[in-house]
């Protein structure tokens, strides 16, 4: 057998308890004769061996998934596996443009399940259904056969739509027990640029920034999702604020009509909550458009200045912030210095016989449980200051968008999505017989800019 622990429990319990008697021709075991000493490291070789194929196996597979080979049972929806391996995938042409457009909807801001409903309104095959159609086979699994927001956000995460092969997610627990399971993301090998992308670098990155953030819009009974939904926290209580149609009456008996957003939290259980924070959508637009012609008039005059204050109020919130992760990151490195010392030096006093082995072993696997802690939280530390150090990339980015948007005379939501990442806003006051409110922009990548 090749899992000796299991075989000895079958020869040396089970069989004997009931009265069973087992016998190996090839190996020569029969357990109604006494001499059976070898047999538990044969059993013992048979596992050896066991591991090692299961060893060279995964090294051959890895191999592969640096290389790029796609190793999947079938190709992403959108794609054909090439028969002569390079590239290991190629377009479909049939399906891609569905991909594509799946994409563009997201990063307008749709939901998963708003894009799943217009695709199968549409009656557009979802992706399984459509594999099987391909091959000409039925799709063995029951139920409803259509898009889901499940599938719709498992495509989006895909990197294979702009050009890569991620493989190895999953693994099994040991070459002994087969029960798949998720691999942390460090673990999976990414190969980059392996064939054709059916999505821009552009496009992917505005999805997946709406995936981090969380700005979805809803859509209302037509399947439209209003300029600002998602954007709009109330100043307050903090919840978002609601789409509304709204009208008022004039002394003339004319009816005006308009968009408007109310506070969710006033919406659904009245002042008891929130106030309503009513505020009217040309008001937004109005506002967010004067800060962005603003902004990108400044940016034209002086670039450098723009770039230098943005900085400098970033640095202010984040530098004492990241002192402390440098310092405790580096008293993390020391004592891993440390600690592979001592260990070194264990090994040496157990070679040479001064401390007892079973001591040695004790302090071991103390010191070695310390360095591997340690190891996660520098590396979880290392990340967190790469991550500071990313702040002049988003800062020259921010200021790219705001300079190529200085001439638009009107908002759309596709513009909004890459700009804005919230929009705070207050109640309504009077003071001194004026109306006021505190609207406050908050950009993507740079926060507020004063």
């Amino acid at each position: 057998g090749r899992n000796y622990i299991q075989i000895g429990e079958y020869t040396d319990y089970l069989f004997p308890t009931l009265g069973c008697r087992f016998i190996a021709i090839n190996d020569g075991i029969d357990t109604l004769e006494k001499e059976n000493e070898l047999m538990p490291f044969k059993n013992l070789v048979n596992e050896w061996y066991s591991r090692d194929q299961s060893k060279k196996v995964k090294s051959a597979k890895v191999a592969r998934a640096k290389n790029g080979y796609f190793m999947g049972a079938y190709a992403p929806y959108g794609y054909i596996k090439n028969e002569q391996k390079q590239p290991p995938l190629l377009i479909d042409e049939h399906a891609a443009p569905t991909v594509l457009r799946i994409f563009e909807m997201r990063a307008t801001g749709m939901g998963y399940r708003t894009i799943a409903t217009k695709l199968n309104e549409e009656q557009i095959i979802p992706p399984r259904e459509y594999y099987y159609n391909s091959i000409g086979k039925p799709n063995p699994k029951k139920g409803l056969k259509v898009w889901s927001d499940v599938v719709v956000r498992e495509l989006l995460k895909n990197e294979a739509y702009i050009g890569n092969i991620v493989q190895m997610r999953k693994g099994t627990i040991s070459y002994k027990n087969k029960t798949q399971v998720n691999r942390p993301e460090e673990e999976w090998i990414r190969a980059v640029g392996t064939h054709e992308p059916i999505v821009s670098m552009e496009l992917w990155d505005t999805a997946c920034k709406l995936a981090n953030r969380g700005t979805v819009g809803k859509s209302n009974k037509d399947g439209e999702i209003s300029l600002f939904s998602g954007l709009l926290k109330c100043g307050d209580c903090g919840r978002s604020m609601k789409f509304i149609r709204d009208s008022n009456t004039r002394k003339d008996g004319h009816r005006n009509n308009h968009h408007a957003y109310i506070c969710c939290g006033y919406s659904q259980a009245g002042r008891a909550v929130c106030s309503p924070h009513r505020t009217r959508e040309s008001i937004f637009s109005d506002l967010i458009l004067n800060d962005i012609r603003e902004k990108a008039q400044l940016i034209t005059l002086d670039e450098n200045a723009i770039i230098a204050e943005i900085k400098r109020k970033k640095q202010a919130d984040t530098t004492s912030e990241q002192k402390a992760v440098e310092k405790k990151l580096q008293t993390l490195r020391h004592r891993l210095s440390e600690l592979e010392r001592l260990i070194s030096k264990l090994y040496e006093e157990m070679v040479l016989e001064d401390i007892p082995r079973e001591m040695v072993l004790d302090m071991m696997e103390k010191y070695k449980k310390e360095q591997q802690e340690k190891s996660i939280l520098a590396a979880q530390l290392a990340e967190q200051l790469t991550h500071s150090q990313e702040v002049d990339n988003d800062i020259h980015e921010w200021v790219s968008l705001i300079r190529n948007s200085m001439g638009i005379d009107k908002l759309d939501r596709e513009l909004l999505i890459k700009l804005v990442d919230k929009i705070v806003v207050g109640q309504k006051t009077v003071v001194d017989g004026v109306e006021r409110q505190e609207i406050t922009i908050i950009y993507s990548l740079v926060g507020q800019v004063d």
